[in-house]
């Protein structure tokens, strides 16, 4: 059994946090998943913020190590990162989200690590000054793997070093399969809030790019026009009081309720009827592929590429952003008619069960950390030794 281990396939994942997030979640469902005969798997955070996805990893047995301290210098970080991935030698170390980028890259490149792996899960903090820095990195680093292609097509076009940079696409996953997070049998606290008429929800940060004025407008233009709703904002951020002060000038007390950061969301998307999406920016939505999984029509605005996630009239719609007209009316298409409103869920879940599984996506990371390894094997004897034993097996 020792002699084995020695083979596998020592990989580090690296992000900023392990607080509840698109990217931090998905580290979560997916490094527990991954092979571990062939991949020795750990994960590390330099941002002292962590909620449920650390707690999964570590009940699922992955090693998770917190990259800093309680008094963070910049400089101690990429020493204490260098030497630490230095003495643990290892083979892969995957960033998986932007600023990883930066934190993980570096001192993995200074640790001489035999395959270093970007990850772009999204467009914030892409600023003017990143490309050139990651354009520098990558002469050093083997490769890049994104979430959608709508971050390839971005990345392709904004940072041009990267056409010459393999890049594999690696879709968001989820199981299907576990019934219990959706608790349907008990009596929640969002049961308790809801009063017999349709709720229609908005899930995300309360932050300027998430457009939450576009989903309060759209709230107003339903309620004048007749048609009673509950609507349900889940998510904090910078813009609460904004919100709140929207909500005041938009007459929707009593409909629309602010129902902070929430470690159950997975049970509040199944109280809703319908999630929307008002974003002006986006890569690859989680919330839209958690939505389906609970079985939600879903309707978003054209801020990223949805052709793989949304099919028109099917599960859901596109609108332009900002047009609250269009918006408006395609809700209502939908709560208004409850077997249009079914049918569309369950062409959700199906899709998600098609395209976005744990297990496909799993297995499109392992094939791409192979394909990674494997373009470096020729010049790194114990890679290829490794390689060699993993696949003589």
């Amino acid at each position: 059994m020792h002699e084995y281990n020695s083979h596998r396939i020592k990989t580090l994942i690296v992000n900023g946090s392990l607080q509840v997030g698109g990217a931090e979640m998905q580290i979560a469902r997916l490094a527990p998943q991954i092979d571990q005969r062939v991949f020795d798997v750990q994960v590390a955070y330099y941002n002292n913020v962590c909620d449920r996805p650390l707690e999964m990893l570590k009940a699922s047995g992955i090693p998770v190590r917190y990259l800093g301290d309680k008094t963070w210098s910049r400089r101690r970080y990429f020493k204490d990162a260098f030497i630490w991935m230095r003495n643990e030698r290892f083979d892969l170390v995957h960033a998986w989200s932007s600023s990883a980028n930066h934190y993980a890259r570096i001192p993995a490149i200074l640790a001489g690590v035999p395959v270093i792996i970007g990850g772009l899960r999204g467009k914030s903090g892409l600023d003017w000054v990143w490309p050139y820095a990651y354009s520098v990195m990558n002469l050093k680093c083997s490769g890049w793997i994104v979430n959608s292609i709508a971050m390839q097509e971005f990345a392709m076009k904004e940072m041009s070093f990267m056409k010459k940079a393999p890049i594999r696409v690696i879709r968001n996953g989820f199981d299907c399969g576990d019934e219990q997070i959706f608790r349907r049998g008990e009596q929640t606290f969002y049961d308790k809030i809801k009063r017999g008429v349709p709720v229609i929800g908005i899930v995300g940060r309360l932050h300027p790019v998430k457009n939450h004025v576009m989903f309060l407008s759209m709230a107003k233009k339903i309620s004048d026009g007749g048609f009673d709703a509950d609507y349900w904002i889940i998510g904090d951020g910078p813009e609460r009081a904004s919100i709140e002060s929207a909500i005041d000038r938009n007459g929707l007390h009593g409909k629309v309720h602010l129902l902070g950061l929430r470690d159950d969301v997975d049970v509040a998307l199944s109280r809703m009827d319908l999630l929307v999406l008002t974003s002006r920016s986006e890569s690859c939505p989680n919330v839209l592929l958690e939505a389906m999984r609970a079985s939600l029509p879903v309707v978003a605005t054209n801020c990223t590429y949805l052709h793989e996630i949304i099919h028109e009239n099917v599960n859901g719609y596109v609108v332009p952003v900002d047009d609250v007209d269009t918006l408006a009316q395609r809700v209502r298409s939908i709560v208004c008619d409850q077997n249009k409103r079914i049918a569309m869920g369950e062409s959700s879940r199906a899709l998600v069960k098609e395209r976005f599984s744990i297990k496909a996506a799993t297995q499109d990371l392992e094939q791409a950390y192979r394909f990674f390894l494997k373009r470096t094997r020729k010049k790194r004897q114990l890679i290829n030794a490794k390689l060699t034993h993993l696949e003589s097996c």
